[in-house]
Parts: C-alpha cells; structure tokens; sequence
C-alpha cells in the first residue's frame, strides 16, 4: 500500500512500519494516525505476516506523541468521538484491543506522549541507549487519554505509576529496564537488529500458538484469573490452535530433530 507518513516494509513474515515524520521528531497528527491504523488493519489482515516492527526515522526520536501544531478535522468521518484519532486509537495501536498478532516496538529516541502509549500498546519494546520515555502530557495542561495512564499502571503497580504519572516525569531506558517495561536496551547502532532477533525468536513458535496465547493473556486482563482458566478453551483462538496442522507438525519436527515448518494462522 502507498503511504505518506511511515514506511512499510515486508521481509518474510515480519513487516517493519517507521514513522517518518523526523522533522516534527515523528509526532503524529490525525491525517498519520489514520494512515498507520489502515497499514495495521493489513497486518492484522495478511495471513503471511506474523510479526510487525514499529519504529521511528532518524536517530533522535521513537515519536514526541501527538502533533499539536497541525490543524485537525473533528468533523472527520474517521475520527472518534470528535477526537482527531482513529476507533483503533493514536498511532493506529493505543485502542487496538482486538489485535492478534504481536508488535514489536523498537524505540530509537525519545518516546513522549501518545508516542510512549503507541510503545506501551506493542508487545514488546526494545530501545536503543538514548531513548527515554514520559507521559508529558499535564505538561501542555493534557492528560495520557491514549490508554497510557491504564497502561502505566498496569505495567508498574499503582505507587510507581503515580510517581511517574502525576509527575509527568521521563525516565531513561535504563530506569524503564529496571522496570520491566523494556525487554532489552542495546546501542542505537543495534536496535533494528535485536528487534529483527526478537521477531525470529517469535517465530521460531507456531503464529496459530502465538495467536492462542494473545487471546489468553487478553481473556485474563478483560476477566481476571479464574473466569480466564475456566472460558479459554471457549476462545476462537484457541480452538483454531487445538485444530491446527501445527500441533502434528511441533510434534513430529520434535521427533525427528528438526525445525518445524508452520503453516499461516487461519
């Protein structure tokens, strides 16, 4: 698909979406976060794709969060509940609570605002030794409305999260390791290749398997533990998984000491 404000790139099962807007530090305005919510609604769609990298272009920033300097259409069709993002929310992810496949974020910046929500919304986050992260926005007299401030408290239980939340305070990729928020912090020269390396490593396991554990780590957020246990074998997903040539072909590749071939989830 033709884009404007990210690059889309597909090697294999993975595709690599950059936000490239680097002279507003890839801060996104409505028109971005529309673009970026179709080139997922395709990830979510193409059965060949497993796994989606975000990043952001240039070296300095993962995204500084919403564009406050471009004039937005609240009259827009697309637009939800008057707000200039789409229903899947900024950046395409931050409301994407349907989404089956994983996302990696590889953050090479400063991740600020609705750019560390979009980070918070992936799977994973990866970062390079110069990114940091904050929800800024009482700063400009706002509020982290892009699923953050759950997020934030989600990640890091609620004495840590008010520290950091009602403070608008940034932290370092090192304090955001320190966390758990961050899987990994490496040079900026490595980050695309330790995202790739995580991509490979999820893909080493089944996408059907992949798409099962997903639906059950969300079922358990949406349910709590024990409604979780007792539905998850209710669960489309996992029903698709239990059905799927992949449960044979994990068994057999074990057998016969050999890599399994999986096949694309249904």
């Amino acid at each position: 698909m033709e884009t404007e404000f990210c690059k889309v790139e597909t090697d294999g099962h993975v595709m690599t979406v950059t936000i490239d807007r680097p002279e507003l530090r890839n801060a996104l305005h409505a028109e971005a976060s529309y673009e970026l919510s179709e080139v997922f609604d395709r990830f979510e769609s193409d059965p060949d794709l497993w796994v989606a990298i975000l990043t952001g272009a240039g070296g300095k920033a993962f995204s500084a969060g919403a564009d406050l300097r471009t004039p937005s259409n609240k009259d827009d069709p697309r637009a939800w509940k008057g707000m200039p993002v789409p229903a899947k929310g900024f950046a395409g992810l931050t409301w994407r609570f349907d989404r089956h496949k994983p996302v990696i974020a590889a953050v090479n910046g400063f991740a600020m605002g609705g750019g560390f929500e979009a980070a918070l919304a992936c799977d994973v986050i990866v970062a390079a030794e110069n990114a940091s992260f904050g929800l800024t926005e009482p700063r400009v007299g706002l509020a982290a409305l892009g699923g953050g401030i759950q997020r934030i408290v989600q990640e890091l239980g609620p004495k840590r999260a008010h520290a950091m939340l009602l403070t608008a305070r940034k932290i370092s990729a090192a304090q955001a390791h320190e966390w758990g928020m961050v899987a990994e912090v490496v040079p900026g020269e490595e980050l695309m290749a330790c995202s790739r390396r995580w991509a490979e490593e999820i893909m080493a396991c089944s996408p059907g398997s992949i798409i099962a554990t997903k639906a059950v780590m969300q079922s358990y957020y949406d349910l709590g533990m024990e409604a979780s246990n007792r539905e998850m074998f209710d669960l489309p997903e996992v029903r698709a998984m239990l059905a799927s040539p992949d449960m044979r072909e994990g068994g057999k590749a074990l057998f016969e000491k050999r890599a399994p071939v999986w096949s694309n989830p249904q």
